[in-house]
């Protein structure tokens, strides 16, 4: 009989294959190394160099890839301001502001593997085109090594990435100027960020927070904002706000992705109140809804008054519920409440 011929077993279709190796090989065994490496550097504690088992513990326990571990656990949670004609910059070029003064000031922030590593930053809410913001907020993932616990740091301390980011507390309080530290602290920072930023950004908080938290997009559910109505005087403005108030529905339409969307914008508006007039008209007060969708002043403006214009709107609270209710992401210093103005003419 002749020679025997081999029979391949047919081939999977190509959307199989595509579906089942979205993640590569080699990164799913560099996740189980540092998985094997956390799991027996918690069974056998440092001290022993091997187990019964003859394998390696403690400190040598560490995956080639990632040393410092698969994710970073810290996060620099800063809070800053954008006014003055800096509102004119889109989202995109803040980003690239921001990376460019965490750079100038040298912070040991984590990177992206691979070939083009790039700046880990995670932003809040993005602010429209030619608003301004007193509450605009970016997380920076640290190096693990490079924060300390503790009241100060030995002076002139520096890590291979940067300077070392003292933690105060065990809280991770906001940063106070009365306090006194021998190494760079939260103060510290806020200031270089501040001075390493263009005119009309401040940085007025900068505070160390769990990063495996949610993110700032997911955690926001309000937004405040302060806005005015041009050549509309606060009597008129404060009847206007009490008719929108005592209606059931208020429907508005929006431009989305080239096509008009009508939308009942009044479940979304919590909070709405007149507070003063400014050369240019009445100015107010509100805390609109960023879910399901984020309510912009631009949409209340011709729900209130068709006839006029908005004038300037500034952004002044992203709020977030948690275990302790609403609150902030970050609180600014006690020192940076002063540059805090109302709009005015």
């Amino acid at each position: 009989m002749g020679s025997s011929t081999w029979l391949r077993p047919p081939s999977p279709p190509m959307a199989a294959v595509r579906g089942r190796d979205r993640i590569s090989r080699p990164a799913i065994l560099c996740r189980l190394s540092c998985a094997l490496a956390s799991w027996r550097a918690q069974e056998h504690p440092a001290g022993a160099a091997h187990d019964a088992l003859g394998h390696r513990t403690g400190a040598e326990l560490q995956c080639r890839s990632h040393p410092r571990g698969w994710e970073m656990s810290l996060k620099l949670r800063v809070r800053f301001s954008k006014v003055g004609k800096i509102r004119f910059i889109g989202h995109r070029d803040v980003a690239r502001v921001t990376e460019r003064a965490v750079r100038k000031v040298g912070l040991p922030v984590a990177y992206s593997q691979g070939f083009s590593p790039r700046m880990k930053l995670s932003f809040g809410l993005a602010l429209p085109t030619g608003y301004e913001s007193e509450a605009e907020f970016v997380e920076l993932p640290l190096v693990a090594d490079a924060v300390r616990d503790g009241g100060a740091a030995e002076p002139g301390a520096r890590h291979a990435a940067g300077p070392v980011i003292v933690c105060r507390s065990g809280t991770h309080a906001p940063c106070e100027h009365g306090l006194q530290s021998a190494g760079p602290g939260y103060c510290t920072v806020a200031e270089a960020l501040s001075e390493a930023l263009p005119v009309g950004m401040e940085v007025s908080a900068a505070t160390l927070v769990d990063g495996r938290g949610p993110s700032l997009q997911a955690a926001v559910h309000s937004c405040g904002w302060q806005f005015e109505i041009v050549g509309l005087d606060a009597s008129a403005a404060a009847k206007a706000v009490a008719d929108f108030l005592a209606a059931g529905t208020v429907v508005t339409e929006r431009v989305h992705k080239g096509e008009t969307v009508s939308s009942d914008i009044r479940p979304s508006v919590e909070v709405l109140q007149v507070v003063g007039c400014s050369d240019r008209g009445a100015v107010l007060n509100a805390e609109l809804s960023a879910t399901p969708r984020v309510v912009r002043p631009s949409e209340l403006v011709p729900a209130l008054a068709p006839a006029h214009e908005m004038g300037i709107a500034r952004r002044t609270h992203q709020w977030t519920s948690g275990a302790a209710g609403r609150a902030e992401p970050a609180v600014p210093a006690v020192c940076a409440q002063k540059n805090k103005e109302p709009i005015s003419g």
